[in-house]
């Protein structure tokens, strides 16, 4: 998938691609991430360092294996990170109150193809790699079988859900953020969700 007028090459991640995994994740997350893992972090370590070690695992949600990267002269300069959601019964109220809106969207769309982080690097965005991307996960999407996607953006960054609009997305649901001072934005969480026919449909 090399694109000789603008050689960008979206690939699978591999381990190699932990670190600059977690510094996208942080850029997607909007503080929520480094608050994370800042509660595992060693002594004298750095959240960075522990969103390093999390995305080298060969299980869970942020994990190598289950990003997809956007690489330019040999640097990732975007990824794009889900997974198929399944259904969770976990009490409300063992989870943190900033966590919940999230969690309780989610649950609104089981089977589908989440996007849990998507982000790219200031200097190349709008650039095409954002849809490129978009476009690999609609694929990874269908290879699993599944017939949707999903994804939340935060209202006071309505680019996003501009984006996502322009790319099949139609919103579903929100929910209220608490105060908190660890995200960047306020307002709400938006659920949007897209179709993904399968290829030739």
């Amino acid at each position: 998938m090399l694109d000789h007028v603008n050689p960008v090459l979206i690939r699978d991640a591999v381990p190699g691609d932990a670190r600059v995994l977690a510094e996208l994740m942080a850029i997607a997350g909007a503080g929520i991430p480094q608050w994370l893992w800042s509660a595992h972090a060693a002594p004298g370590e750095a959240p960075i360092d522990v969103g390093t070690r999390r995305a080298m695992r060969e299980e869970g949600g942020f994990s190598w294996r289950n990003a997809i990267v956007a690489e330019r002269e040999g640097a990732v300069v975007g990824m794009i990170l889900g997974y198929p959601l399944e259904a969770d019964e976990t009490d409300l109220a063992e989870i943190d109150p900033l966590l919940r809106p999230f969690i309780v969207l989610e649950r609104l769309v089981p089977g589908s193809w989440y996007i849990n982080a998507f982000a790219v690097f200031a200097p190349w965005r709008s650039t095409g790699i954002g849809a490129r991307l978009i476009d690999a996960a609609k694929d990874r999407t269908r290879a699993l079988g599944l017939a949707r996607m999903s994804v939340q953006y935060f209202s006071e960054n309505p680019r996003a859900g501009a984006f996502y609009a322009r790319h099949g997305f139609v919103e579903t649901a929100s929910k209220t953020l608490p105060d908190n001072d660890i995200c960047t934005y306020r307002g709400d969480t938006v659920l949007m969700v897209a179709q993904i026919p399968a290829r030739g449909g």
